[in-house]
């Protein structure tokens, strides 16, 4: 019971380590999603050459910049979803494990 115990604790760690990876993953792409945002705009403001080419050059940036976030958004969500999938894996797992060790009393009719 104990080494079971140990291994569903290791299980658990492993399924959060993974999550947090992929989310850090996400959060980085965000940023780079943002800095690269950031530098495309500098640029824009540099060769814009009247206020018609700045306004359809930002209404360019802003559609492409959305496009990226709700991508992004997207992956988050899988990500996310795939961990409940996996901790409700391991809920059922743990479940099973517990009820091999301890059986449950049996209801009389």
């Amino acid at each position: 019971m104990n080494k079971s115990a140990m291994d569903a604790i290791k299980e658990l760690g492993e399924i959060n380590t993974t999550a947090m990876t992929r989310l850090t993953q996400r959060q980085m792409d965000m940023i780079s999603l943002y800095m690269e945002s950031g530098a495309k705009q500098l640029e824009m403001l540099s060769q814009a050459k009247n206020v018609q080419d700045l306004a359809t050059a930002q209404s360019k940036l802003f559609t492409e910049m959305n496009e990226k976030l709700l991508d992004n958004a997207r992956q988050t969500v899988e990500v996310l979803v795939d961990v409940k999938a996996e901790l409700s894996a391991w809920v059922e797992k743990g479940m099973q494990n517990v009820s091999e060790v301890v059986p449950m009393p049996k209801m009389k009719k």
